[in-house]
C-alpha cells in the first residue's frame, strides 16, 4: 500500500507541477517581504501606531502561508482523497514520534497569535530576559534586550512561564527610578525636587501621574529611598527617561547642597 501511494505521489509531482509549486512559494514570499517592508516604513512614518501595526503582520503571515499551502495541495497537485488521507496519516505519525517539541512550539505560536499575551513592540520580561518583542514567529519569539541583544525563545517556553508585560500595546509605560539618600536630608524638599525633575523631563508622558514615594531602607546604614514613578512617552526611551530624571535630580540636589547615593533602576 505504501509503495502504491509513493508511486501515485511521484506521478502527481511532475516537472511542471514542481515549477508551479516553486513559483507559488516564491510569490508568497515576495508578497510577505513587500508587506513587511511597507509596514516597516509605515511604522517609521507613524510611530504613534507602531504597536498596532506591528501586531498585524504575524496574523497576515500565517494566513498567507496557509492559503499558499492549501492552493498548492488542492489547486496544483489536486491529489485523490486516498492519497491525502495516507499522507496525513504518515505526517501525523512522523510528527508524533520525531517532532513533539516543534509541534508544541508551533501550536503555542498559533495560540499566541490569536490569544496574545503580548504584541510586537511590547516590553516584556520572561525567562530572565527583559526587552522589546521584535518578532512573533510560529515557533519562536524574538526579544531585543536593553543591551541590544536579540534573544530567541521557544513559544512553548513563553506559554509555560509567567510573562510580565510593561505596556500591553501602549506606547507609554511606567519607569521606576530609585534614589537612596541619608536620613538626615530634608525629606519634603527632596521629594519636591524629585517630582519636579520627573515633570521637567521631555521624555515624561504628562497625561499620566508622576508619583514619588518615600521608603525606609538599610544598606550598612539607615537610608531613605525615593521611588520616582513616571510614564515615558515611548517604551524605547525608558532608559533615557530614567537617566534624565536622575541627572536633573542630582543637579538640583547639588545646587541645594544635598548629597546622596544614587541608584537608578527600571
Amino acid at each position: 500500500m505504501e509503495a502504491k501511494t509513493i508511486a501515485q505521489l511521484t506521478e502527481l509531482l511532475s516537472v511542471s507541477r514542481v515549477v508551479q509549486i516553486a513559483l507559488a512559494l516564491m510569490l508568497a514570499w515576495l508578497i510577505l517581504y513587500t508587506l513587511h517592508f511597507g509596514l516597516q516604513q509605515l511604522m517609521r512614518r507613524f510611530p504613534k501606531y507602531r504597536l498596532q501595526m506591528g501586531s498585524v503582520f504575524p496574523i497576515v503571515r500565517i494566513g498567507l502561508w496557509l492559503l499558499c499551502i492549501i492552493y498548492i495541495i488542492f489547486g496544483i497537485i489536486n491529489p485523490p482523497q486516498a492519497i491525502v488521507f495516507a499522507v496525513l496519516g504518515s505526517l501525523g505519525l512522523a510528527i508524533g514520534l520525531a517532532a513533539q517539541v516543534a509541534v508544541r512550539n508551533l501550536l503555542a505560536g498559533v495560540l499566541m497569535i490569536f490569544n496574545q499575551p503580548f504584541r510586537v513592540g511590547d516590553m516584556v520580561k520572561f525567562g530572565g530576559y527583559y526587552g522589546e518583542v521584535i518578532r512573533l514567529d510560529l515557533s519562536v519569539t524574538l526579544l531585543r534586550t536593553l543591551d541590544d541583544n536579540v534573544v530567541m525563545v521557544p513559544n512553548s517556553v513563553v506559554l509555560e512561564n509567567a510573562v510580565a508585560n510593561a505596556n500591553s500595546g501602549e506606547l507609554s509605560e511606567m519607569v521606576v527610578v530609585n534614589i537612596d539618600l541619608p536620613q538626615s536630608v530634608e525629606v519634603h524638599e527632596v521629594r519636591v525636587l524629585a517630582k519636579e525633575a520627573a515633570i521637567a523631563s521631555p521624555y515624561t508622558y504628562l497625561k499620566k501621574p508622576v508619583i514619588v514615594i518615600v521608603e525606609a531602607r538599610y544598606d550598612y546604614s539607615h537610608l531613605l529611598r525615593l521611588v520616582i514613578k513616571a510614564y515615558v512617552v515611548d517604551v524605547r526611551l525608558e532608559r533615557v527617561l530614567a537617566s534624565d530624571i536622575t541627572e536633573r535630580l542630582i543637579e538640583a540636589m547639588q545646587a541645594r547642597g544635598v548629597n546622596g547615593k544614587i541608584d537608578s533602576s527600571l
